[in-house]
């Protein structure tokens, strides 16, 4: 129902002008812009964590009474590739992972670990992307020469699959006392100038 929404452009991917070769494709460039628009409003959304099993209808049965808004849920959160962009189960992330990586128990990259003084002073914050052999020194007042560390842990294929799919559980949902009007004003906007614009060749495309 999304990708119906959008409206069209002609593009003509032939030079020769009496012989024009046309491809019918969604202007999602049109869509992209009306997005923007909308995401920066944060007082017409709710921050939501999607459940295991649940699909855009399922989630928008819950919210709205109707499946016909699951559009609506990726829209607000841009994502206009479902298979990749919605969360995996961990069955599906599991054959995903272990199709997509030879060794996904490998280690893929390192991160550091939190370092905290005698001070409570926080030396090394957790999570940023550093060399295995990344070291540090500070000074906390219990040793002269100072305290040299190596706060990093190993993150796998695995690990960092896994992070990426939690992400993707988090979205935002139209309030379900806006949800109407932004179908209405969405649409509308999503039509104006037409439901056809036109292209000429990869380097001169027009979206009016």
């Amino acid at each position: 129902m999304l990708f119906k929404k959008s409206p069209d452009v002609a593009y003509n991917y032939s030079d020769a002008v009496l012989d024009p070769k046309i491809y019918l494709v969604k202007n999602l460039w049109r869509r992209n812009d009306i997005i923007d628009r909308f995401l920066g409003d944060a007082t017409i959304f709710n921050e939501y964590i999607i459940k295991p099993g649940e699909t855009p209808e399922i989630i928008s049965f819950n919210q709205y009474d109707s499946v016909f808004y699951g559009w609506t849920i990726l829209v607000a959160n841009d994502k206009t590739n479902y298979h990749e962009a919605w969360p995996r189960s961990q069955q599906e992330l599991y054959e995903y992972v272990y199709t997509k990586y030879d060794n996904p128990d490998a280690v893929m990259m390192y991160e550091t670990t939190e370092v905290i003084d005698a001070l409570k002073r926080k030396i090394v914050p957790a999570g940023l992307r550093v060399p295995s052999n990344y070291q540090v020194t500070y000074y906390d007042g219990t040793a002269s020469a100072g305290v040299t560390v190596n706060p990093t842990e190993g993150v796998t294929y695995y690990q960092y699959e896994q992070r990426l799919n939690d992400e993707k559980e988090k979205i935002k949902l139209i309030r379900p006392s806006y949800i109407k009007e932004f179908v209405k004003i969405y649409t509308k906007s999503l039509h104006k100038g037409g439901s056809l614009v036109t292209g000429q060749a990869s380097f001169n495309v027009k979206i009016d």
